[in-house]
């Protein structure tokens, strides 16, 4: 026997066969099942598509009104973070570890 390259098989007379020929014996082989998958593909990639362009007909909706739903009131306002200490550590960067000190963060700026 002599050793085949990957991409050719020898055939039942011994001769090696092209790619192409084993696509087509392959897709003919199982020609229900790629079409099904195909088909399957198709349904899929359309539900999606769609409910896509739903939610971006639901956005659009919503960015020319300037009324909310729900109004935020005073006392539902996002709070400041509290004041606290980040403690130090070390980095890696594409430098090398680069060593960062403690500081404080949080906390009422004004």
């Amino acid at each position: 026997m002599s050793p085949s390259t990957p991409d050719q098989n020898p055939s039942e007379d011994g001769e090696p066969t092209s790619v192409a020929e084993t696509v087509k014996k392959l897709f003919k082989k199982h020609k229900k099942n790629i079409i099904g998958g195909g088909v399957a593909l198709v349904v899929v990639a359309g539900g999606v598509f769609m409910s896509l362009a739903k939610g971006q007909d639901d956005t659009e909706d919503t960015d020319g009104s300037d009324s909310s739903p729900d109004p935020v009131t005073e006392d539902r306002k996002r709070q400041p973070p509290c004041e606290h200490q980040v403690s130090g550590c070390e980095r890696m960067t594409k430098y090398g570890p680069q060593a960062v000190r403690p500081y404080s963060r949080g906390g009422s700026t004004a």
